[in-house]
């Protein structure tokens, strides 16, 4: 191999492992800790294992599910101080706040997302999408099993999905597999996608973090009881749940948010009732 190749590719390890480097380290400003990362498993890993570190962790994704880097960051507390301002190494950010009410806001290519977010001493967790960009953005399929929850194997597997009637027919086709099957709709009767799953067992351990694809969740769990919360649009439902060996089916469901949701009418939702629960017999 030529020498300015190799010469070049040396350098181009190097800056990765700089880079690698500069990614996942803590910032600590005022008293208040934060830091992102999470771009490739070792280093989602990694800040996931911190997690009980901080009481806010943000997850900055594509609808479609890409996650996304570069977001930036502004948190302001009650009486409107910018308590971080922050350019995300990665999807995940996560801080250490005094306990009370902030706004926060993350901005991705111009298009900022603002909401309040009240931080108690648990971890407490908001996902941040945006639409794709058909012009810069390479968007994955809604449908598919996440490589890194299949990959973790036994004894915890997730699949989600469930867009469009194929899909739907998919997702019945894996039941046998799991014994936590999760469904997300508006009470008009849309199915629902891109929900924030949290499920911590008994000790307050966390064993499913995702966001899922379509209106189906699917997950293979030890027996045992489990916390359950599942978040649409900002608003969070949170329900103790038993799983043993046979299927358990968890219904979730949100009043219709009239500056986003376009719900059924009455009428549409009695003609969908034939497809959304096929009838047997």
């Amino acid at each position: 191999m030529p020498q300015v190749l190799v010469a070049a590719v040396a350098c181009i390890f190097a800056a990765a492992l700089a880079s690698s480097a500069v990614a996942d380290q803590e910032v600590n400003r005022d008293g208040v800790k934060y830091v992102s990362g999470g771009v490739g498993a070792d280093s989602e890993a990694r800040l996931n294992a911190r997690a009980r570190e901080f009481n806010l962790k943000l997850l900055f994704t594509l609808n479609e599910g890409n996650y996304l880097a570069d977001v930036g960051v502004k948190v302001a507390d009650a009486k409107g101080r910018t308590v971080i301002e922050h350019v995300a190494d990665g999807p995940l950010f996560m801080a250490r706040l005094p306990q009370g009410q902030y706004t926060v806001t993350a901005s991705y290519e111009g298009k900022a997302v603002s909401r309040k977010v009240p931080v108690g001493s648990g971890l407490r967790t908001e996902y941040f999408r945006w639409p794709a960009n058909p012009a810069e953005d390479l968007a994955v399929s809604r449908w598919r099993e996440p490589a890194a929850e299949a990959a973790r194997g036994a004894p915890v597997a997730v699949v989600s999905g469930g867009v469009g009637e194929d899909a739907l027919a998919a997702m019945k086709a894996k039941e046998g597999g799991y014994n936590l099957k999760l469904v997300f709709t508006l009470t008009e009767g849309n199915y629902l996608a891109d929900v924030g799953v949290v499920v911590k067992d008994a000790g307050g351990g966390t064993v499913v973090e995702h966001v899922a694809d379509g209106p189906v969740l699917l997950a293979r769990l030890p027996k045992g009881t489990y916390s359950t919360s599942v978040t649409y649009n900002g608003r969070t439902q949170t329900r103790k749940v038993s799983v043993s060996e046979r299927l358990h089916t968890e219904y979730f469901r949100w009043a219709a948010s009239p500056g986003s949701d376009f719900p059924l009418s009455r009428e549409q939702a009695e003609e969908a009732k034939p497809k959304l629960k096929p009838k047997h017999g």
